[in-house]
């Protein structure tokens, strides 16, 4: 029963550490990605993601945008 338990708390720790990477999966197929190929700083708000599937070999970017300053300001005073 133990062993059950302990089992079942790694399964749990492992789902949670992965939860950022659940939406990693190719538009085409839907096969997981682990990390882009290529990111790129564009500013201090956006980073830009290109993706490539091995499975299908679909190519496709996304992007990333960060708050401003100013809104992380706002928000830590409210």
């Amino acid at each position: 029963m133990a062993l059950h338990a302990e089992t079942a708390a790694r399964t749990r720790a492992a789902r949670t550490r992965l939860a950022t990477y659940s939406k990693n999966h190719c538009p085409q197929c839907g096969e997981w990605l682990l990390a882009p190929d290529w990111s790129e700083y564009l500013n201090e708000r956006c980073v830009r993601h290109t993706w490539s599937c091995q499975d299908c070999g679909y190519q496709f970017e996304t992007a990333v945008f960060f708050a401003s300053r100013e809104d992380d300001q706002r928000a830590a005073a409210a």
